[in-house]
């Protein structure tokens, strides 16, 4: 099995959009989320002007506040310490860390801070690292996210050929992600279908699960 493009993810990154030209409308934004685990999607790109200022959507303290038009998602709750198991090497293991890390990307998405969930990956996963890489430049700039939460659930249990690479076969659910620039410009993709399988591969690798890369099957 090999990581295949063109899924959501890949989209993200900017590398699929301009085949996308015929499918851009507008498109309003939709909340969001608190970070949320279980274990992308094809979608279209839709691109939309906004003057909303991102100095409104105050929270008051420690209020959790969803990211909407005005301004990014407010003190994001980060989510609780892996179960514990997570490092062995069992399926059971896997199962464990595909759940942590589920809930720092959507950690990440709402604050632009995925340095928890970059401690789920190889260093040789070039495109989910893009990603994280993409978001956090958009944070930098003063942008955000509207929605982009997603559950991978667990679709069976994990399977091996040589009991080295491991797989995982997972139900992805997801509905939207907005990109709010500083300019207040957004893009949007958003999903047709209720449900997708996305296929992750992992290793155990210095005493833990990393994954090596995820695979939208077709």
């Amino acid at each position: 099995m090999t990581p295949n493009a063109l899924n959501r993810r890949s989209m993200l990154t900017g590398g699929s959009l301009l085949g996308l030209g015929t499918l851009l409308t507008a498109c309003a934004p939709h909340d969001t989320t608190p970070t949320g685990g279980a274990a992308t999607a094809s979608g279209a790109a839709t691109t939309n002007s906004s003057s909303s200022s991102s100095a409104g959507n105050n929270a008051g303290s420690g209020e959790y506040r969803k990211a909407d038009a005005k301004g990014p998602a407010q003190n994001v709750p980060k989510p609780n310490a892996p179960e514990n198991g997570y490092r062995a090497k069992t399926p059971d293991g896997i199962l464990k860390t595909m759940d942590a890390w589920n809930q720092w990307i959507n950690y990440g998405v709402q604050t632009g801070d995925y340095s928890k969930a970059r401690e789920f990956l190889s260093t040789s996963n070039d495109g989910e690292l893009k990603i994280y890489r993409e978001i956090e430049a958009l944070y930098r700039r003063g942008g955000w996210v509207i929605d982009g939460i997603e559950h991978f659930k667990p679709a069976g249990i994990p399977r091996t050929d040589d009991h080295q690479t491991y797989y995982l076969e997972t139900n992805h659910e997801w509905e939207k992600h907005t990109e709010v620039e500083p300019d207040g410009r957004q893009e949007t993709w958003s999903s047709d279908k209720e449900e997708e399988i996305y296929t992750f591969a992992l290793e155990h690798r210095d005493g833990r699960w990393q994954i090596l890369y995820s695979q939208i099957d077709v």
